[in-house]
């Protein structure tokens, strides 16, 4: 690829970022509206949110430094985890985390 061609991408790339972190600092006027999003945050958002923080952390760090320990036949247990722990979290804080969003 050309050297100056990836410059330009990076740089409208950061223009782009750095203007929508301005909207986004000009509409927050609370520390509700920063950590909630003024409470306007659909459902489905904050539970594909929590799901893929979920994801990264527990199974794809901690299990992908325990399968590199005692070998890849382990990976079993990141699947079940990312299953059923999701899957628990729902039903044990869904009930909170809907009240967070609405």
């Amino acid at each position: 690829m050309n050297f100056m061609l990836l410059i330009i991408i990076f740089l409208i790339y950061f223009v782009l970022v750095g203007y929508v972190g301005y909207l986004a600092w000009k509409h927050t006027n609370s520390s509700e509206e920063f950590m909630l999003a003024g409470r306007k945050t659909h459902p489905i958002i904050m539970a594909l949110s929590y799901g893929a923080t979920f994801i990264s952390t527990a199974a794809i760090v901690g299990f992908g430094g325990i399968a590199g320990k005692f070998g890849m036949s382990l990976l079993w247990l990141a699947a079940l985890n990312i299953f059923v722990g999701i899957f628990l979290a729902f039903i044990l804080m869904g009930k909170r985390t809907r009240k967070m969003g609405t």
